[in-house]
């Protein structure tokens, strides 16, 4: 009887459970291949030059926030609830996130030539500055793929890229080529990425790009309700890639070497949550609108299964984590070690946050991500100012974790209105035994249904 009523949930989930599966299988691909070019990237490079270059894209990412505008969870929210205006939503949001990431590309150009640096510095911070853009366009068109529960092909566009791009890294690493050739094959991956997704989009009908057309008034509504996302954005970037760049101006590019592979290894799996949360967005906006309690009981759910798949991480990396950079990395970055045991404690809560983030768009709760993630950032920032200089890249795993916990959790107490999701996630952290008791307890009595 089980055993039928599992078959019956798997076959009329099937289009999100796959959707999940292709999510999960393109991100392991790509991080196991990742992880193994990085690791002949840093023996090759070293930690100073390794330091620079991973400082450089962590700079990228910090700039392109300026082309997020807080609109991915919008987007799909809208070409979900919206299927005949589709092609009004996506010239829209096209023209607002492409600008913004040019914005970020120049306001990095910017800093390149403002800061005092070494001429090669300079020209990762200009590869870095032309990763922006490109990047947006692959991310843009896995927006649409998203909505449609179709995301199976910004996978293959990913795994295909990160394959031919780590393959000529690693021919970079066979000819002894400089740190800056690293820095433009990056830039050719996203290229790569972005062409790939332009073609399954024609081929999937998406909405031809002549059709999409550019809404002030869908502008004005979108960024209306988006701006507090936006700032919340920022201050979530803050805390996820200021580390690196206190680091770099605190204790030196080494230390950012020391610290980038331990954080590699820490943030391997971060693609799980994001990749379920994803495929099931969708369907907790449908029940949001239509079955409150059955969308507390699917959000419970996620919080249990994301907790307990962080504590899985945590564990894996203390069994396994040293043996890996001793193995891959080699002795060079023995300090990695300490830093990973300390990094990957922040996972559980990081798993969360991206449930919560997605609880802030279907309840419009954009005030509460904003508070919080600004409360996460100003605690990372401080914490790095008084760690680093005493503890260098270990200080900064130290002051992330905490800042994950306060940002991702403990702040989420204090508002009337977010203290329900805290209740939720505190069920989570104290009884992470329930992930499995409860998925099947929804399945025998058809929750999903």
């Amino acid at each position: 009887m089980m055993l039928q009523k599992l078959s019956g949930f798997v076959g009329r989930y099937w289009k999100y459970i796959s959707n999940s599966l292709w999510l999960i299988a393109e991100k392991l691909l790509t991080s196991l291949m990742t992880l193994f070019v990085a690791a002949a990237v840093a023996r090759y490079l070293g930690p100073s030059d390794f330091g620079l270059l991973s400082y450089a894209f962590s700079l990228a990412l910090l700039f392109a926030v300026a082309g997020q505008l807080g609109l991915d969870g919008l987007v799909i929210r809208e070409i979900v609830n919206r299927p005949d205006d589709v092609p009004r939503v996506l010239g829209t949001v096209f023209v607002l996130k492409f600008a913004g990431h040019l914005l970020g590309a120049a306001g990095l150009v910017v800093y390149a030539l403002s800061v005092s640096v070494e001429p090669t510095e300079r020209v990762l911070l200009f590869w870095a500055a032309a990763f922006i853009p490109l990047a947006a366009l692959s991310a843009f068109l896995g927006l649409w793929f998203h909505a449609h529960v179709q995301a199976r092909y910004s996978a293959i566009s990913s795994s295909i890229s990160t394959l031919v791009v780590g393959l000529g890294k690693l021919g970079l690493v066979w000819t002894g080529a400089g740190v800056v050739a690293f820095a433009a094959a990056n830039v050719v991956q996203v290229l790569i990425a972005a062409a790939l997704s332009f073609r399954f989009y024609k081929r999937q009908k998406g909405p031809p790009l002549s059709a999409l057309r550019f809404s002030r008034a869908l502008a004005k509504t979108l960024l209306s309700e988006s701006w507090l996302l936006f700032l919340g954005s920022i201050f979530a970037f803050i805390y996820l890639k200021i580390d690196v760049i206190m680091l770099r101006w605190l204790a030196g590019p080494s230390e950012v070497g020391t610290y980038a592979v331990a954080a590699a290894l820490s943030e391997a799996a971060y693609f799980v949550p994001a990749a379920l949360v994803a495929s099931v967005f969708p369907k907790l906006i449908e029940s949001a609108k239509s079955d409150q309690e059955l969308f507390g009981k699917r959000l419970q759910t996620i919080f249990d299964v994301l907790w307990l798949a962080g504590l899985g991480l945590i564990a894996t990396m203390l069994l396994l984590g040293g043996p890996i950079i001793r193995l891959f990395f080699g002795a060079q970055y023995e300090a990695s070690i300490p830093v990973l045991m300390v990094h990957v404690l922040s996972a559980p809560f990081y798993f969360m946050r991206i449930a919560f983030t997605r609880w802030t768009i279907i309840k419009s709760g954009a005030t509460f991500f904003l508070i919080t993630e600004g409360l996460g950032a100003l605690t990372n920032v401080a914490l790095n100012f008084l760690l680093i200089p005493h503890y260098g890249s270990i200080g900064a795993a130290l002051a992330t974790f905490l800042s994950y916990a306060t940002a991702s959790y403990l702040t989420l107490a204090i508002p009337r209105r977010t203290r329900p999701v805290f209740i939720m996630m505190s069920r989570s952290v104290l009884m992470p035994w329930r992930a499995p008791k409860e998925f099947f307890k929804f399945v025998r009595r058809g929750a999903y249904a």
